[in-house]
């Protein structure tokens, strides 16, 4: 029951979100204390997630979750965007975010490091990721397979 709520409920927003111009980053559902809640992250391409973005997004969902009334019980549903820290997911977001300031935590140490901040470069075609380290005057090459996860860091 629990795997069918998540299976329609992702399918209800894979269908609802390319129509608004967004796209679906993360859809759980989950009890927190002693609710059930239905989150789903969204994105877009061209800039930022905000407060009316969400808000649209929510009216839209919540209409068709209850025309289709699949879930039992009470529950709450809950849009936001994946935040400025975002985690970065395969060569397409390497790509959009090129420029951008990001933490990279490695499967096994490049050049000794396990982890570095550096900002985004270019990704080539055969995977490769170059990667302008923040606090060295020098740039790592990775292949995108040795990065275990990567998160924008928030420059100030």
């Amino acid at each position: 029951m629990f795997d069918e709520i998540v299976d329609r409920a992702r399918e209800i927003a894979e269908r609802i979100l390319p129509l608004l111009g967004y796209e679906l980053f993360e859809l759980q559902y989950r009890r927190q204390g002693r609710n059930w809640v239905l989150k789903v992250v969204i994105d877009k391409e061209d800039g930022y997630i905000g407060i009316d973005d969400c808000e649209l997004v929510s009216r839209e969902i919540e209409k068709e979750l209850d025309r289709e009334d699949f879930i039992p019980g009470s529950y709450v549903l809950e849009v936001s965007s994946p935040g400025l820290d975002r985690p970065l997911r395969g060569e397409k977001d390497y790509r959009r975010f090129a420029g951008k300031l990001a933490k990279f935590v490695f499967n096994e140490p490049v050049e000794g490091l396990s982890s570095v901040v550096g900002w985004i470069g270019s990704v080539e075609e055969d995977g490769t990721l170059e990667i302008k380290l923040k606090d060295a005057n020098k740039s790592l090459k990775v292949n995108l397979e040795e990065i275990k996860r990567a998160n924008l860091e928030v420059e100030f």
